[in-house]
């Protein structure tokens, strides 16, 4: 028996409610129209149409006419019901076979979450797993957390107040968690809650210019100290304009004509 995973993929919604509990209505969909080729995109070779058309006594040829509609891909026994929740189908059983293919040809469905996430099927909706591809996803998360642990280890206590500031702020500095004056078991308590939701990121951190990150963690303390002030789509020092964003006061502190005011902000903000 095989079995193939088809899920929906998680995206945030008005209602807030995720996986079982999303009220999201199914997409159904069917085998779209080649209007180039004029046929069916069915997924089946002529091999595998001919012979489960004779196991289902059906017609699954893939040519479109345009003043009829197709015995079978055109009813409603030709369409997919793909649900908000994880569906199994058993490829042994004729009529899954020909649903997975059907699925595997259609925009909607990505073939893979690799390719889910190399953004070769931008309209999908859901995602067809497979057991092989989902321990590897596994085992690379986990290899990732890992090498997250033992990098972050090295660093310096002020180095891990710095990123855990700069990565919790997902770009809104009022988010941005700023441990100064913790204990170092609450600094690590932050630290491993960080590596289990974004270890990539914390890895990416890590290869980053450190005269950058600690500027950024300076801005962000600075806005959050009202030192800084972000004016509409500017970040301002009293009438001063500093940059459009976090990256343009980064460079500005970090510009060597600048670092008298760049020691005059950091005295400002350790007081």
């Amino acid at each position: 028996m095989a079995i193939v995973k088809i899920k929906p993929i998680e995206r945030e919604k008005w209602h807030g409610k995720k996986g079982n509990e999303s009220f999201t209505r199914p997409t159904t969909i069917r085998a779209l129209v080649n209007v180039d080729s004029m046929t069916y995109a069915t997924g089946l070779t002529e091999e595998e149409a001919k012979e489960y058309g004779e196991k289902l006594k059906i017609d699954l040829s893939n040519q479109f006419n345009l003043e009829e509609p197709h015995p079978f891909w055109d009813t409603k026994a030709g369409e997919i019901k793909l649900e908000n929740r994880t569906m199994l189908f058993d490829t042994e059983n004729p009529l899954d076979f020909i649903k997975v293919k059907v699925c595997k040809a259609s925009r909607f469905v990505a073939n893979s979450l690799k390719e889910y996430e190399e953004g070769m099927f931008p309209e999908a909706t859901h995602i067809i797993f497979d057991e092989s591809e989902e321990i590897e996803e596994k085992a690379s998360k986990i290899e990732i957390k890992k090498k997250a642990v033992i990098e972050t280890a090295k660093l310096s206590k002020d180095r891990k107040i710095q990123m855990i500031l700069i990565l919790s702020a997902d770009g809104n500095y009022l988010k941005a968690k700023n441990l100064k004056g913790k204990s170092d078991n609450f600094i690590e308590v932050e630290l491993d809650k960080l590596i289990e939701s974004k270890a990539d990121e914390v890895l990416r951190y890590l290869k980053m210019n450190k005269d950058d990150t600690a500027a950024q963690a300076l801005v962000l303390e600075a806005l959050q100290r009202h030192i800084f002030e972000k004016v509409g789509h500017k970040i301002m020092y009293h009438d001063s304009t500093l940059g459009e964003d976090i990256y343009d006061v980064v460079n500005y502190l970090n510009a060597p004509e600048n670092q008298e005011f760049k020691i005059r902000i950091l005295a400002q903000v350790n007081e």
